[in-house]
């Protein structure tokens, strides 16, 4: 994967209406920087590109040559505003944007039900290759028991895809599954537990440029559970049953 960064000094003007004849022109200094993350960079399909701003008020006396920057004379600065912005200009948001563009205030929605989060989902990455084999079972415990759990959720209509598929997937839905159990030579009873956690990238309603994978889907079982019925790898495939009944509820399968 390559990581390459490029910066780019632009020069913005914001003018505030006051007033007629008392408008007031301020000028700004904006630093682009763009970082390209992946392959065949910058314009090939896997390159994903991050841009991130940083602004600084800009005071000089020598406003005539920032006028003729904008293709404008001192004076008549407004003229600058006719002739539209630059192709790869940035877009300047005022706070209530979100409002503006969604038509909406996402603070003003209300919580959804949490299985709500399963919705649209028709795809996600999970592996259990690495699995440690139980006592009793073999090596061949993690990979044999990844393809039975592929088959349960593609029988419910949700495919298992690698990492770099699912980087490419709305959301990129990952299951990590964690399983343990302890170690029978040992005094006290032997016992196992597996437990689940779907994450997805998920944007903060307070402020919609945040942006973070979080788990927003999980559910535990083993051998203390009181409606376990089975061995280690009932537990296991148990989590894939439990997705699907929740994926069902609101996908209408």
């Amino acid at each position: 994967m390559k990581r390459l960064c490029r910066g780019a000094l632009t020069a913005l003007v914001v003018c505030a209406a006051g007033a007629v004849h008392s408008d007031e022109d301020r000028f700004w200094i904006l630093w682009e920087k763009v970082k390209f993350i992946g392959q065949h960079c910058p314009d090939g399909a896997q390159c994903l590109v991050e841009k991130t701003y940083a602004s600084r008020p800009l005071a000089t006396d020598n406003t005539a040559f920032i006028y003729r920057l904008f293709g404008a004379t001192e004076g008549r600065s407004n003229d600058a505003f006719h002739f539209g912005e630059h192709p790869e200009a940035p877009v300047v948001c005022s706070g209530n944007q979100a409002k503006l563009t969604l038509g909406f205030e996402p603070e003003a929605l209300p919580r959804s039900e949490k299985i709500e989060v399963l919705r649209g989902i028709n795809a996600l990455h999970v592996d259990l290759t690495g699995l440690k084999p139980p006592p009793g079972f073999d090596d061949n415990f993690g990979v044999s028991l990844h393809q039975r759990f592929v088959q349960t959720l593609a029988a419910g209509g949700v495919r298992v895809v690698g990492k770099d598929e699912v980087a490419r997937i709305p959301g990129q839905p990952i299951l990590n599954l964690y399983f343990s159990f302890t170690d029978r030579d040992q005094d006290c009873e032997y016992a196992y537990s597996v437990f689940a956690s779907l994450s997805q990238d998920i944007l903060l309603a307070r402020d919609l440029r945040i942006k973070v994978p979080a788990g927003v889907w999980s559910y535990s079982t083993g051998s203390a559970a009181q409606d376990h019925i089975g061995n280690e790898e009932d537990a296991i495939l148990r989590i894939g049953e439990a997705f699907l009944r929740d994926h069902r509820q609101v996908n209408g399968r």
